[in-house]
């Protein structure tokens, strides 16, 4: 029974993810740019290790990797 109520839960947050795309009003989980600087100036500017720069803004490893390689790619096309 539960796991018929899951079941269609998740199948009504899928029809509604799916209209507010078409109405253009969802855009998922918005990035905390404030705190991807602070990874750029630990990584950059402090040279913190991925590690260090992880403990200090609460990120994991590979999400600090992920943020420099983002802002690598930006700085390349401008």
């Amino acid at each position: 029974m539960s796991h018929k109520d899951w079941l269609s839960r998740q199948q009504r947050q899928k029809q509604g993810i799916e209209k507010a795309h078409k109405q253009g009003k969802y855009r998922g989980k918005q990035a905390d740019y404030e705190r991807h600087k602070k990874v750029i100036y630990y990584r950059n500017i402090k040279k913190l290790s991925i590690y260090e720069t992880s403990e200090a803004t609460g990120y994991s490893s590979s999400q600090v990797c992920r943020i420099q390689r983002l802002y690598a790619l930006k700085n390349e096309k401008n």
